[in-house]
C-alpha cells in the first residue's frame, strides 16, 4: 500500500503542485484591468498597491526599477505629465501558473492620448506586457514586470501564431 502511494504521489505530484483554485484565477485574469484602471485614474500610487514591496519592473523604454518607491515615483511622474490625458485598455490576457504562488500574467495593451516631451498629440500605440505575480497573504502582487512596445511583424515569424495578438 505504501508503495501504490509513493508511486501516486511521484505521478501526481507535479500536476497537484500547479493545481489552482477558480478565485486564483479570476484574481490573475483581473490583475491587468486592475492595472489599467489605475492608469486611467493617472494613479500612480494604485499602480504601485498592485505590487510587492521590491518589485523589478521594465519599461517600454527600458528604464529598469527595483522597488517600490522607483516604481512609484516614476509612474506618478509620467501619469502626471505626457500620458496625464491617457487611456489605456486591456486588449487580451492570459495566466499560466508556474506554481501553487506564482504566475505568469501576459496581457495585450493599447493606449491613446499620450503625447511627446512637447506636448503633442502621438499615436496610439499597442503592446504586451508579462507580469510574475505571487501570492501572499491571499493576494497576488505583481513581483516582476516587463513592457514592450507592440512592432510589424518580421518575415521570420510569420509562421508562429502568438497567444495574444499586438493590435497594429
Amino acid at each position: 500500500m505504501k508503495t501504490l502511494l509513493f508511486f501516486l504521489v511521484l505521478l501526481l505530484g507535479p500536476s497537484l503542485a500547479h493545481a489552482q483554485t477558480a478565485n486564483d484565477e479570476a484574481a490573475l485574469a483581473a490583475l491587468p484591468q486592475a492595472f489599467i484602471d489605475a492608469w486611467n485614474r493617472h494613479d500612480g500610487h494604485g499602480l504601485t498597491v498592485l505590487t510587492e514591496r521590491d518589485v523589478d519592473f521594465v519599461t517600454v523604454d527600458g528604464k529598469w526599477m527595483r522597488g517600490q518607491k522607483d516604481f512609484e515615483t516614476y509612474h506618478t511622474r509620467i501619469l502626471g505629465d505626457r500620458f496625464r490625458l491617457s487611456m489605456n485598455r486591456v486588449i487580451g490576457t492570459n495566466v499560466r501558473f508556474l506554481a501553487p504562488d506564482l504566475a505568469s500574467v501576459h496581457y495585450t495593451w493599447q493606449i491613446t492620448g499620450a503625447t511627446d516631451e512637447a506636448g503633442r498629440p502621438l499615436p496610439p500605440r499597442s503592446g504586451i506586457m508579462v507580469l510574475l505575480a505571487r501570492k501572499q497573504h491571499g493576494q497576488w502582487l505583481i513581483a516582476v514586470g516587463q513592457n514592450t512596445n507592440g512592432a510589424p511583424a518580421r518575415s521570420e515569424g510569420t509562421d508562429i501564431v502568438s497567444p495574444l495578438a499586438v493590435v497594429p
